[in-house]
C-alpha cells in the first residue's frame, strides 16, 4: 500500500528503520580525547534515576531521551510527559510506584513530540483520564501520519545513531541516553489530550495549584508548567543543558527564535527556585536558574540577530557561519555547549526561515547539476587520478570536510569505485570521532558505515505496536496522504474520481487523479468512477500492512464498486515507501 508504519510514524522517531549487516562487522570508531572526556561527564548528567527536586516533584532521567515528571498532591499525582514507549514508560511507572502509591489523577504533555507522548498507556492502562495539552498538540500529532516521508526516516536514523551499536560510540545522545522510540519492539501507547487550551489555564489537579502556559519555541504548540506553591517551572523542552536544537538535521519545519527567547523570557519573570525540564537533570537556586533562563534566552536572541544583521549585509549562509559566533561568555555556558544544536546550523536555519533557500548570490542561481560540477571539479585536478589524490592528500592533511567534499564528487563520478567510497568514510568517520554534538557524530559515523555498505537504513517496524496511536488518528489523514504517493508515469495518462465512505464514523472523502496530479477532497465526491466503503479500523489495518487487500474483500469488511481490477489499478497508481 502507499503507505506503511515506517513512513507514518519513524521521521520523528517512533519506530526504527535500520539494517546492520552482519556479514560485516564495522570497526570501532576512537573518538578524541577531549570528546570522549566529556562524553563521559555527559554520562553523569543523564544517570538513569529518580530525583527528588523538591517536596512533591520527581525527575525520572536516564530511562529513554526524554524525562518523566511526577508531581505529588494529597491523595493523588499527575504526570508530566510520559516517556516514548509503553516500556519506557512502564519502567518509569514502577519507580515512581516506589515512592508512592497514590492514583495517577492526569496527564501533562509540555508538547507534541513523539518522546514525550506516546507511553500514556503504561501510566493509565484504561485510557481514561485528563490530559492536558495546547489546543494544537493533536493536530500536531496527527501531523505525523499525514506529511512525513521516507526521507526523514532515514536521516532520523542518522541522526539518532540508532544502528550505531557495533561502532560502540553512541554514549548518549545529547539529551538523553537513547532514543527508545527507534527500538522496533517499541510499543505506542497514547491517550489523546483531552483538556486543551489556547493561551493559559490555571487549573487544580490533586490539590496542587498548577498553571498552563502556552510557549512556543523547539514546537509551536510548546507550553511550560509553573507550580507556584512548589516554586517550580517545568520547560518542556525550551530549555536543557546543551545548546538549543533551533535547527534539526532530520529535517523541521522553521522555528521561530524569536518566540523561542521571549517564552523564555515569561519564565524568567516567575524568578523560579527549581528548573525541572523535560530533557537533562534539574537546577536549583533562584539565582542560579534566573542566570540560566537568561543567559540561554540571550544566546538564541544573540544568534538571531547576528545572523538578521548579515544577511542585510548581504552575506550568504556561508559566510554568515564564519562570522556569527556566540561571545565567550555564552560560549563557555555549560548550558550552551553544542551537545544537542549548533549554532552553524541555527544560523542556516534562520536565514532560511526569513529568506528561503537562494544565497543571494545569481551564481548559485540555476547552478550546474551535481554530475557536471564533480567533472570539473575532477578537470580542474588533472582529471580522475588527480581528483583522487587530492581527497588522499586532504586527508593525509586532516582536512576531513575537504576530503569529504572532494570524495563526493569523485563518487559521483566513479559510482562502483571501492577506493571512493573509502576515502570518503574514512573523512566521515573522522569528522565523526571529533565531535561533541550528539546530533552530527551519530549522522557522520551512520553514513561512513551507509557508504561502505555495512548499513542499510530501511524499514523495519512493527506496524502492530503502533495500532494504540494509529487508531486514534483520524482516518481523513490516511486518505490525504495518498497525493503525495501518486505515482507520475503511471498517472500521467489517468482521469479517475474515486470516493471513500467509512460509515462507523459517519465520514466520506474523495481522491481525484487528473493526468499525475490527486486531489484531495474533504467530502465524498458526485459520480465518482470507483467508490470504497470499509471500517476505518480494517483501513487503517490495510494501510499499515497488517491485514491484505484479499482477505478484506472476502470478508467484506472491504466493498467496492466497479471491478476488482479497477480497484488494484488504483492503489498501484501510489509509491510504496
Amino acid at each position: 500500500m502507499w503507505i506503511r508504519g515506517c513512513v507514518v510514524l519513524a521521521a520523528v522517531g517512533l519506530l526504527s528503520c535500520g539494517r546492520s549487516d552482519p556479514a560485516r562487522k564495522p570497526r570501532p570508531t576512537v573518538l578524541d580525547d577531549d570528546v570522549e572526556k566529556a562524553l563521559e561527564q555527559m554520562e553523569q548528567e543523564l544517570r538513569r534515576d529518580v530525583y527528588r527536586v523538591t517536596d512533591g516533584v520527581y525527575q525520572a532521567v536516564g530511562f529513554g531521551i526524554a524525562n518523566s515528571i511526577m508531581v505529588e498532591g494529597e491523595d493523588c499525582v499527575f504526570i508530566v510527559d510520559v516517556m516514548g514507549s509503553m516500556e519506557a514508560a512502564s519502567e518509569v511507572r514502577d519507580e515512581f510506584a516506589k515512592i508512592t502509591d497514590k492514583p495517577i489523577e492526569a496527564l501533562i504533555y509540555t508538547h507534541n513530540h513523539a518522546d514525550h507522548v506516546m507511553g500514556g498507556l503504561a501510566f493509565v492502562p484504561d485510557g481514561q483520564v485528563d490530559v492536558y495539552a495546547h489546543e494544537t498538540t493533536n493536530y500536531y500529532i496527527n501531523r505525523v501520519a499525514n506529511v512525513l516521508r521516507p526521507i526523514l526516516r532515514a536521516r532520523s536514523a542518522r541522526m539518532f545513531g540508532s544502528e550505531l551499536g557495533d561502532e560502540g560510540t553512541v554514549h548518549n545522545v545529547g539529551l538523553g541516553p537513547f532514543v527508545e522510540t527507534l527500538d522496533p519492539n517499541a510499543t505506542l501507547g497514547l491517550i489523546r489530550p483531552n483538556r486543551t487550551f489556547a493561551n493559559r489555564l490555571e487549573t487544580e489537579i490533586c490539590g496542587v495549584e498548577v498553571e498552563l502556559v502556552h510557549a512556543p519555541g523547539e514546537t509551536n504548540d510548546q507550553i511550560f508548567v509553573w507550580l507556584p506553591e512548589r516554586d517550580a517551572l517545568l520547560p518542556g523542552d525550551n530549555i536543557y543543558k546543551a545548546f538549543p536544537n533551533l535547527y534539526s538535521i532530520r529535517g523541521t519545519l522553521y522555528r521561530d527564535v524569536l518566540a523561542w527567547a521571549r517564552s523564555i523570557d515569561r519564565m524568567r519573570a516567575l524568578r523560579p527556585l527549581h528548573l525541572v525540564p523535560s530533557h537533562t537533570r534539574a537546577l536549583s537556586g533562584k539565582d542560579e536558574v534566573y542566570e540560566t533562563l537568561t543567559a540561554y534566552r540571550d544566546a538564541i536572541q544573540f544568534v538571531h540577530d547576528q545572523t538578521i544583521q548579515g544577511m542585510n549585509r548581504g552575506l550568504t549562509p556561508d559566510e554568515l557561519v564564519q562570522v556569527v559566533k556566540l561571545p565567550p561568555h555564552l560560549a563557555q555556558h555549560p548550558y550552551l555547549q553544542e551537545r544537542y544544536g549548533k549554532v552553524e546550523w541555527s544560523v542556516r536555519g534562520i536565514f532560511n526561515g526569513n529568506l528561503g533557500w537562494f544565497d543571494g548570490d545569481a551564481a548559485t542561481l540555476e547552478p550546474v547539476s551535481p554530475e557536471e560540477r564533480a567533472a570539473e571539479i575532477a578537470s580542474l585536478a588533472g582529471g580522475l587520478d588527480g581528483l583522487a589524490s587530492a581527497v588522499h592528500r586532504a586527508l593525509a592533511e586532516e582536512k576531513y570536510a575537504w576530503a569529504a567534499e572532494l570524495a563526493t564528487h569523485w563518487m559521483r563520478l566513479e559510482p562502483r569505485s571501492h577506493e571512493a567510497r573509502k576515502a570518503k568514510a574514512a573523512a566521515l568517520r573522522a569528522l565523526g570521532s571529533r565531535q561533541l554534538n550528539a546530533n552530527a557524530r551519530n549522522y557522520y559515523l551512520t553514513q561512513a558505515l551507509e557508504i561502505e555498505g555495512v548499513l542499510t537504513i530501511e524499514d523495519r517496524t512493527k506496524p502492530e505496536n503502533a495500532m494504540s496511536f494509529v487508531s486514534t488518528v483520524p482516518i481523513g489523514q490516511f486518505v490525504a496522504a495518498m497525493p503525495a504517493k501518486l505515482i507520475y508515469e503511471k498517472s500521467a495518462d489517468k482521469q479517475l474520481l474515486v470516493g471513500f465512505r467509512f460509515p462507523d464514523v459517519g465520514e466520506g472523502y474523495g481522491i481525484e487523479i487528473r493526468r499525475g496530479v490527486a486531489e484531495f477532497k474533504e467530502e465524498f465526491p458526485e459520480s465518482a468512477d470507483l467508490t470504497i466503503t470499509a471500517d476505518s479500523l480494517a483501513w487503517r489495518e490495510l494501510v499499515l500492512g497488517l491485514r491484505s487487500p484479499v482477505e478484506l474483500f472476502a470478508s467484506g469488511e472491504v466493498k467496492f464498486t466497479g471491478s476488482a481490477l479497477d480497484l488494484i489499478g488504483f492503489l498501484r497508481l501510489f509509491r510504496a515507501p
